[in-house]
């Protein structure tokens, strides 16, 4: 039978090369459409953080940029000088209980009284453009767009943005380069370097990266250790910290993950909450020491004492006083992001204990 027979005639050559260039046509304008979602998508949520140039009129000068009354109070034998700090207040009091020391560094004895005091020993750079190095007012590693500062926009609808930026952490001993109390056993004497740059660490620029290298910062990623940090929060507000709380940095956030992603209110606050991460870190790479309470010696610090930290905004504009760590920026921020510099320089005071005195043979 005819119609039977009726099967699908083939379309010509001709007809079939034309349907297949029309289904071709109809992909390549679905995978446009796809391609500028997703481009649009990633613009929306990843913007530049309107890096400013490295600025060359930022090297360090210790006697014009360090706030010199944060080395206060000062205490000599129990006997203080200048008013109380918060941070300082138990410390002090062990001095005053306890003027007199005696130290032994090998064969060397001395005895002496207590002095201490805050020391600006550190410096530290925030940079949204990488290799931008304040202190020496140079851009020493040009990356070529990579390795950038960024802010972008947190999807959980709480309409905040984090920040990221890199970080350099500096040894400044300013007492040794100005050639004064050199005599003292605890001022230090290594020279001017760059202890570390961030931009040669591929977990300061990931989050998961620096979990798999700090596996505990799991442990405080939770809501109960959150919630911890509200005291933390609350104590900073009034110019202290809680010490054993030492994942917590006040209303900066939290020390983990180690990495140079932090959530942005205020950007001075931000740059703060870097600085203060940074410094934590230097401590988990065994690169942190503090005053041993007798005043004879140093100690390494693998987790920090936040009551022996506090710092000083040195750029992009002059602090007028320094900072306990995670003190609200409400307190102390206000007219200190000069516009269109998006890089901040901070130094860094640390509580000194020295036990000041006379050797013996």
């Amino acid at each position: 039978m005819p119609a039977r027979r009726a099967h699908a005639t083939p379309l010509p050559s001709e007809a079939r090369l034309a349907a297949v260039a029309a289904q071709q046509r109809s992909s390549r304008t679905r995978l446009a459409a796809l391609s500028a979602a997703l481009v649009a998508g990633i613009a929306l949520s990843a913007v530049p953080a309107h890096a400013s140039k490295c600025p060359s009129d930022t090297i360090f000068n210790p006697i014009t940029k360090v706030r010199w009354n944060c080395i206060f109070p000062i205490t000599i034998g129990g006997v203080r000088i200048g008013s109380h700090d918060k941070l300082s207040k138990e410390l002090d009091a062990q001095s005053a209980s306890k003027p007199l020391c005696a130290c032994r560094k090998g064969a060397t004895f001395w005895f002496g009284v207590k002095v201490s005091f805050w020391t600006p020993n550190r410096m530290i750079d925030i940079v949204t453009e990488p290799g931008c190095m304040m202190a020496l007012g140079a851009d020493i590693m040009p990356t070529g767009g990579r390795l950038q500062g960024s802010q972008s926009s947190i999807a959980d609808g709480t309409n905040t943005t984090k920040l990221f930026a890199q970080m350099h952490y500096y040894k400044a001993p300013v007492w040794q380069m100005l050639d004064m109390f050199t005599d003292l056993p605890c001022i230090e004497d290594d020279g001017f370097d760059v202890a570390m740059m961030t931009e040669l660490l591929p977990t300061w620029q990931s989050g998961t990266f620096g979990a798999i290298i700090q596996p505990e910062g799991i442990l405080f990623g939770n809501p109960a250790a959150g919630l911890a940090c509200m005291a933390d929060s609350a104590a900073a507000a009034a110019g202290k910290v809680v010490d054993p709380l030492f994942w917590c940095m006040g209303s900066w956030g939290s020390t983990y993950p180690i990495a140079g992603d932090i959530h942005m209110g205020d950007r001075i606050e931000a740059w703060a909450g870097l600085a203060a991460r940074g410094t934590f870190m230097m401590g988990r790479l065994g690169a942190l020491t503090i005053h041993s309470a007798d005043g004879c010696s140093f100690k390494p610090q693998p987790i920090w004492t936040k009551s022996r930290y506090k710092l000083q905004l040195m750029e992009p504009v002059k602090g007028g006083k320094c900072v306990n760590i995670g003190r609200p920026g409400a307190l102390w921020t206000s007219a200190k992001h000069a516009p269109g510099k998006d890089n901040a320089q901070f130094m860094l005071f640390e509580k000194a204990i020295c036990c000041a005195g006379i050797s013996t043979p």
